[in-house]
């Protein structure tokens, strides 16, 4: 039988150091049962935003060698013209402990280094031409690999049932502009919603609807492919598929004379 206890906290009554520690562990606790079943990678957050000169990483929660850790506060980094890829890397040092913690440290750095060691995990990329500026707005969906001045996300590893998964941002811009368009396949349809209600979109539904629009056997694609893949998709219901939401533009102007 297994013991579940509530601790009191009431008037007249010892506060006693097991109570403090049930209260110290359940949120925790809570949190390694909710997302034992998902694998390493970003949980939520830590998303790379541009303003000016500074990249801002947003805090966030990223679940590494099988425990979670929590970024509460965002990371500024500063960046500067590159030429050449540089990756933003998440770096996990050594825990420490004293009398009272155990302590994990982190970073968050920018790195020329192309290459993950086993304690990075990517949070994006991007090569800054000279005299350029950095941004993180996306136009398309093809967007989110154009080769300078924009920052990747393509790469980075969300955590999954088992698998990891790519960032819900890139799914919803697919969502987006497909459904711009007057589709005639369900599945289509049914994809599109499930990519704009859905906190996150499994691998392997996402494999699994490619298949079906490539005419193909499911198989293990790196994040690159399934974007490749989305893009490919998404240029076939233009060409059949017809237009029935224009894009707003913003500033237009009407010149009569």
């Amino acid at each position: 039988m297994q013991e579940i206890k509530y601790p009191f906290f009431k008037r007249d009554r010892i506060l006693k150091i097991n109570m403090l520690e049930n209260l110290r562990d359940f949120p925790r606790d809570v949190l390694d049962v909710f997302y034992e079943e998902m694998s390493d990678g970003i949980v939520c957050g830590l998303v790379p935003k541009v303003e000016k000169e500074v990249i801002t990483v947003s805090k966030g929660i990223i679940k590494y060698c099988g425990s979670l850790y929590l970024v509460s506060e965002p990371v500024l980094l500063y960046y500067e013209e590159t030429e050449k890829d540089v990756m933003l890397k998440l770096c996990f040092h050594d825990e420490t402990q004293d009398q009272d913690y155990r302590i994990a440290y982190i970073d968050i750095k920018i790195d020329e280094e192309m290459q993950l060691l086993p304690n990075q995990i990517e949070l994006g990329r991007f090569r800054l031409k000279k005299g350029a500026y950095l941004r993180s707005e996306y136009q398309d969906l093809y967007d989110f690999t154009t080769e300078y001045n924009t920052i990747n996300i393509v790469h980075v590893k969300y955590a999954g049932q088992k698998e990891h998964t790519l960032n819900k941002m890139i799914l919803q811009y697919f969502a987006k502009e497909v459904l711009t368009y007057q589709v005639e396949d369900e599945r289509d349809f049914s994809f599109c919603l499930l990519c704009l209600n859905s906190q996150r979109i499994e691998r392997c539904v996402i494999q699994q609807y490619i298949a079906y629009k490539t005419g193909t056997f499911v198989k293990e694609m790196s994040n690159v492919e399934i974007h490749k893949s989305l893009v490919k998709i998404l240029e076939q219901i233009k060409k059949k598929s017809k237009l029935v939401h224009k894009k707003t533009m913003i500033n237009s102007k009407i010149i009569m004379d």
